[in-house]
């Protein structure tokens, strides 16, 4: 081997350890029976299960259960074998953490080929307590369709300031994200889409600046067949935790699999939440989630 081969190898090995060994993203740690756990948008994890990847990264399942990992542009490329440790606690098992939501079942025989949207950034909380707030648009395969339920999502992250994300949960009990864009601020306007076409989902998180966080995962016979736009939290002590302005989902589109462009009718099954909190349905482009409201305009 020359030596042009030789560091070419060992650039290679590095990338694969940094990424297996860091979460290059601001995260919570929780250390439980002497394990290393994350708070992730799926509740607390094993560090383990958390994949944090260059952004462009493809992620596909194979039949034997792993994973693999490529990004030839960051020349980067992991096989993560099928972990029981990982697989057993899957936590598209057990979602329990949504506090306001809508969402919307596509029609019958149609699955999502984009969903895209605008979010407006809140203000920060007036109070900091490690809480995290987790705001998304996204997509599942609700139907029982692939190997499992899966969720594609760009998620904007409050935890000590503002990032955007784009996630994968959770192929074989795995969270796999891109690496984050920051540089977001306060009523900030980001874009985010998920986009299902050629066997193939593109999730994409895009800062004011232009900046993205990119996943693309293969499709794998899911059809993802419910959207959703939903605000998550985790560690609230005290409604100062909220922010008091809201975050909007403006200009929405969807389109089906066969080209048309749907207007959704979406469905609040969550109703009021904590702290004053409302999702309002504004109309099929504009959903509006804010705590922390007056009373009477909770009605």
């Amino acid at each position: 081997m020359n030596k042009i081969s030789l560091v070419l190898c060992l650039s290679l090995v590095l990338v694969s350890l940094r990424a297996e060994s860091e979460l290059n993203f601001e995260h919570h740690v929780e250390i439980i029976e002497g394990e290393e756990y994350i708070q992730t948008p799926f509740g607390l994890m094993l560090k383990e299960c958390i994949q944090n990847v260059p952004s462009g990264t493809f992620v596909e399942e194979l039949e034997d259960g792993s994973i693999h990992l490529t990004n030839d542009e960051q020349n980067f490329a992991k096989k993560i074998l099928k972990s029981d440790r990982c697989s057993q606690r899957n936590p598209t098992n057990n979602l329990n953490q949504w506090i306001d939501n809508g969402g919307y079942w596509l029609p019958n025989g149609l699955t999502l080929r984009s969903f895209e949207g605008n979010y407006r950034v809140p203000n920060n909380p007036q109070t900091s307590n490690n809480q995290i707030l987790y705001y998304f648009i996204g997509s599942q395969n609700n139907d029982g369709s692939g190997p499992g339920l899966t969720i594609i999502q760009p998620v904007l992250t409050y935890y000590h300031g503002w990032y955007f994300q784009s996630w994968n949960c959770c192929p074989q009990g795995q969270a796999i994200n891109a690496s984050p864009v920051s540089g977001i601020n306060p009523y900030d306007t980001i874009y985010g889409s998920v986009t299902v076409q050629n066997n193939l989902a593109t999730i994409i998180s895009k800062n004011k600046a232009g900046q993205s966080s990119v996943l693309q995962v293969a499709q794998s016979n899911r059809n993802f067949n419910w959207i959703d736009a939903t605000l998550e939290v985790y560690q609230i002590s005290a409604c100062t935790d909220f922010p008091t302005d809201y975050l909007e989902y403006t200009n929405m589109k969807v389109v089906l699999s066969n080209g048309q462009t749907v207007q959704p009718s979406w469905s609040d099954s969550y109703g009021k939440s904590q702290c004053n909190g409302k999702l309002t349905i504004i109309d099929p482009s504009t959903i509006k989630i804010q705590h922390n409201l007056p009373a009477q305009e909770q009605q």
